[in-house]
């Protein structure tokens, strides 16, 4: 069965339902109204595969080319935001993602640099400060994804 689209939680982990969350900044990227909710739907668009969505809140001068999005991308499973803030025309975000790849796990922690653009009345995404780091988690360990389930019965399962 497949669950309701309006009713689906975000992967953003905001507990709120994609249709409320981050689905109104994919269909246009200026409903965001601070850094982190552009985070959210960046996080979000990545796990989903949305190339169109990263380009359109990328800014041109940092933006990569779209093969580089779309060439082999980890799956990105959960998303902590620890800070933001900023007021136009700059921003930041502070987060921790979990990922894996490879059939790894890792978790990347940057602080993220936003940039408000007047003409498009949107934020961008500019750069960020970024530190990878390899996870161990066996198959009977709790899964890095943070849903309590051990890993062998979630996201280690492939």
């Amino acid at each position: 069965m497949v669950q309701n689209e309006v009713f689906r939680l975000c992967t953003c982990g905001s507990r709120r339902a994609y249709a409320q969350c981050c689905q109104p900044v994919h269909d246009d990227p200026s409903c965001a109204g601070k850094p982190e909710a552009l985070m959210r739907a960046r996080f979000t668009a990545f796990a989903q595969g949305k190339t169109e969505v990263l380009l359109a809140t990328w800014a041109p001068e940092t933006r990569p080319p779209r093969h580089a999005l779309e060439d082999a991308q980890p799956r990105w499973l959960h998303l902590d935001i620890e800070a933001s803030g900023g007021q136009p025309p700059e921003g930041w975000v502070r987060f921790q993602a979990t990922g894996r790849q490879n059939g790894r796990f890792f978790t990347l922690q940057e602080t993220s640099r936003f940039r408000f653009d007047d003409d498009a009345r949107q934020w961008f995404y500019v750069d960020g400060d970024a530190q990878w780091r390899s996870l161990s988690a066996g198959r009977s360990a709790p899964c890095p994804c943070g849903s309590g389930v051990k890993a062998k019965r979630c996201c280690a399962r492939d």
